[in-house]
């Protein structure tokens, strides 16, 4: 029946019944399920693109009309329509400028001239689907606002409200089934097919669901066959029929899965197809050979699925023989397989298989460093890794490790108690798939070798103590084996047990010296009663194997004394008996020629590496260090090319005092003088006498504001001056002792001038009596002589003397005198006074005055008490 039919005898009818007395050929009996037509969906996102709703939309002037119950027309006006083909559709390109449209155009018109009934198929599938989705999809003016003809809206309306509904799945199976049957997948179709409703009345569709049923059962009779070979031990001929079933079924997952178990390379058959990680994914390389224009589809087996998974497709084609998978899932082991495909998408010819390839990316940046018997390794986990295995190998074999420790990607391990030598590290990353974790891969093992080097014994503990000979001491434990070296950091000293090397120490302190060079058995530790032998051999030394010894008792305690060490058997130089002990005052002949038991012993086993040298245990060091330093010394174990910190000890050596001297003010005062000693803040001066120690500290501002007066009693004193240390906890090292000054006892010097005796009329000459007053009546040997000078000058009250010099002797007595008259002897009165007369015949003329003076270097320790003075004028 034609159009004319329709619209004219039929005129009743119209709009009541769709696809009755539709009059063309090639007329649809009912509305399409499917477009049926290939790659709709770039079609679908082309239309989308230049925002159609449906694609009649292009096909009609703006105000025209879409006729599509029998075949596609646009309605212009009353009686105006015209047919679109593909010569229309091709002349409407110049009515669209946009490039998209047109290009959407041309495509539109190669559809229509492949197949006439296509392109009104697929906008009848369209406007069914807008009508179904449309709230009011089935009144006839919806229809009309998307463009149809009012006279075929009731009847379009009405046919698709009769047509099966699709949900969306629905729709995505019906819309690429086609593209699924022309590529030979087969099983992606029957799986889309199994989704759609019946096909009914939609022919085309039914057509190709008959004829997609047989080829399925064509490739499960291939692939039973196939089985059943391969179940009788017959890869060979299974191979062929699984061959068989992946021509029928491209898609099929048993059939490429039994390709991969029966393919066995014959003669001119390629390579295999190599598969590599790279950053990107996995790289296929394709082997060697002439392979032409070959289409190939490449499929990826994952290790673990369900056999009936579908198969998974690598998108893309090899370029220069090399494609790259960007979808393999990170920790899973795959497989891949090219399979060649003839023009019409059927697999043609042997197929490419790849190894199986873990898509386990391996660690990075991986390193590691030794110390001091351990292994530290630090490495990045790649993303996604679900944690690293560490395995340790080293000379004897496995090393348990502790798990590492993570931060972000970065992990790091620390194995500690290592023996020395050289070690392997092997990480791996294990990967745990979401859901399949039983399947995760691990990656390939990276692997650094590494080195355990020896390293020192460190120093336990360091001390250092004074010495009465100037300078200090240091004694140190541990560092057994090693160099040891006392140094200064230029800042705050690292803790004990740092790991260093030698190259970053600094130099040793210079001002110390690792082997001081001690007399034969006078060590600083002092000897015994007879420590100044010169074998060392005190009294008690009972053998002549002992020569030198301290004795030989068990303890070491000869009459040769012992040091601050002396009686620890391990010390060298020690008191111990043990015949181990170089230089020590056991009885052993091995001990023969030591010295006495000073610190550090004096036996010429000393400068071997287990006595006094840097290398010896206990062994000791003496400096000197500069005046005024305060110094932090530090030991440092050092073996090769590594060092361990060792303990630090606070030194300090004040800078002396100068100039120390001593006056008495009054027979219980003493006014101390000296030379402030630098920077130091405070001074401490000790007082001895009468067996006595008093310490007194002057700080520097009051020193200098108000001097120094200490009390003391009348008898002899001495006086000791040091700074103070700046710190509480530094050894002080006096460079060569403290400033000592003595005062002898307060010894007093009066003398007065007693008129001569009466002779007659007269008086005889005036007589000088000098009077020595000391302590306990013992002044001592050592005191000035005494002058009585006179001076005048002719005036009543003639002017003092001024010094010795200063006028005429007139008497004089000497030291000796005055010390004999003090202890009663000589030519005194015997009760410490001498005296004698005036020599007035050199006396100046009257009147004239006298004063007494002391002289000689002790003057200045005793005091001279004078008489009023107007007893000291003649006239």
């Amino acid at each position: 029946m034609t159009s004319h039919t329709l619209h004219g005898g039929r005129r009743a009818m119209a709009g009541t019944d769709f696809g009755h007395a539709i009059g063309l050929p090639r007329a649809l009996p009912g509305l399409p399920l499917s477009p049926l037509v290939g790659a709709y969906g770039e079609l679908l996102t082309e239309q989308q693109t230049i925002g159609l709703s449906h694609l009649g939309e292009l096909l009609v002037p703006p105000g025209g009309r879409l006729r599509v119950l029998d075949g596609i027309f646009a309605v212009t006006g009353p009686g105006r329509r015209r047919h679109v083909g593909a010569g229309v559709l091709r002349s409407l390109c110049q009515d669209r400028p946009e490039p998209a449209a047109a290009r959407l155009l041309e495509r539109l018109a190669a559809i229509q001239e492949a197949d006439p009934a296509a392109l009104r198929r697929i906008l009848l599938y369209q406007l069914t689907h807008l009508l179904q989705d449309h709230p009011e999809g089935e009144l006839p003016a919806t229809a009309a606002g998307f463009g149809v003809d009012p006279a075929e809206a009731t009847a379009l309306v009405r046919a698709a409200a009769r047509r099966a509904r699709l949900d969306g799945g629905q729709r995505v199976a019906a819309e690429n089934l086609l593209d699924d049957v022309r590529e030979h997948r087969i099983r992606s179709a029957a799986r889309r097919a199994a989704l759609l409703p019946s096909a009914g009345e939609d022919r085309p569709l039914a057509a190709l669901l008959e004829d997609l049923a047989a080829r399925v059962k064509a490739a499960d009779t291939e692939l039973a066959v196939a089985r059943r070979a391969e179940e009788q031990g017959d890869p060979e001929r299974a191979c062929v029929h699984y061959e068989e079933a992946a021509a029928l079924a491209g898609d099929c997952p048993r059939a490429v899965r039994g390709l991969v178990r029966t393919y066995r390379p014959g003669p001119g058959d390629p390579g295999p197809m190599v598969s590599a990680l790279v950053p990107e994914g996995v790289e296929l390389r394709w082997p060697v050979g002439d392979f032409g224009d070959t289409r190939w589809r490449v499929v990826r087996l994952t290790r673990g699925e369900p056999v009936d998974s579908p198969l998974a497709e690598v998108a893309g084609r090899p370029v220069g023989g090399v494609l790259v998978d960007r979808g393999a899932g990170i920790g899973e082991e795959v497989r891949h397989v090219a399979l060649p495909l003839r023009a019409d998408g059927a697999v043609d010819g042997p197929a490419l298989i790849a190894a199986p390839l873990a898509v386990a990316p391996v660690v990075t940046e991986a390193a590691a460093v030794d110390g001091n018997g351990w292994i530290e390794g630090a490495w990045t986990a790649p993303a996604g890794a679900a944690r690293c295995e560490v395995t340790l190998t080293g000379p004897q074999g496995p090393v348990s490790v502790p798990p590492p420790a993570r931060a972000g990607l970065r992990e790091t391990l620390r194995a500690p108690g290592l023996a020395p030598g050289r070690y392997e590290l092997a990480v791996r990353a294990r990967y745990a798939p979401v859901g399949r974790a039983d399947h995760g891969a691990v990656s390939a093992a990276v692997t650094v070798a590494v080195t355990v080097h020896a390293w020192p014994d460190p120093v336990l503990t360091l001390t250092a103590r004074a010495r009465e000979a100037g300078g200090v001491e240091f004694r140190r434990t541990g560092g057994d084996g090693a160099e040891v070296r006392l140094v200064e950091w230029p800042g705050a000293a690292p803790a004990e047990r740092t790991e260093l090397t030698a190259a970053e120490l600094p130099p040793p302190l210079n001002w110390i010296d690792p082997n001081p060079s001690r007399p034969t058995g006078n060590g600083p530790g002092g000897n015994g009663p007879t420590g100044n032998n010169p074998t060392g051999n005190g009294p008690s030394d009972s053998s002549p194997a002992e020569s030198g010894s301290g004795g030989s008792s068990p303890a070491g305690n000869g009459s040769g004394g012992n040091g601050p060490t002396g009686s620890s058997p391990a010390d060298s130089g020690s008191g111990g008996s043990s015949p181990a002990d170089s230089g020590s005052g056991g009885s052993s002949p091995a001990d023969s020629g030591s010295g006495g038991n000073g610190p550090t012993g004096s036996s010429p086993a000393d400068s071997s590496p287990t006595g006094n040298g840097p290398g010896g245990n206990g062994s000791g060091f003496v400096g000197h260090p500069p005046p005024g330093s305060l110094t932090t010394v530090s030991a440092v174990a050092v073996l090769g090319a590594r060092a361990l910190a060792g303990p630090s000890v606070l030194v300090e050596a004040p800078l002396p005092v100068t100039g120390l001297a001593l006056r008495r003010a009054a027979p219980d005062l003493v006014e101390v003088g000296f030379d402030w000693p630098g920077t130091a803040g405070t001074v401490t001066a000790a007082v001895i006498q009468d067996g006595r120690r008093t310490d007194f500290a002057v700080a520097r501002s009051v020193f200098l504001r108000e001097g120094l007066r200490l009390p003391v009693t009348p008898a002899a004193l001495s006086v000791e001056a040091h700074a103070a240390p700046r710190s509480t906890r530094s050894v002080l090292a006096p460079a060569g002792g403290d400033a000592r000054a003595e005062l002898p006892a307060d010894v007093a010097i009066a003398y007065e001038v007693v008129p001569g005796p009466r002779r007659g009329l007269r008086r005889g000459p005036a007589v000088l009596r000098v009077t020595v007053r000391a302590p306990g009546g013992a002044p001592g040997p050592d005191l000035p002589g005494f002058v009585l000078v006179a001076r005048g000058d002719g005036s009543r009250n003639p002017p003092r003397p001024g010094g010795p010099s200063g006028g005429t002797a007139v008497c004089r007595v000497t030291g000796a005198e005055l010390a004999a008259a003090g202890t009663g002897t000589g030519t005194g009165t015997g009760t410490g006074t001498v005296e004698r007369p005036l020599d007035t015949a050199v006396a100046p003329g009257r009147p004239y005055a006298l004063r007494g003076f002391l002289l000689g270097g002790a003057a200045a320790s005793v005091r001279l008490e004078e008489p009023p003075l107007l007893s000291l004028v003649v006239r």
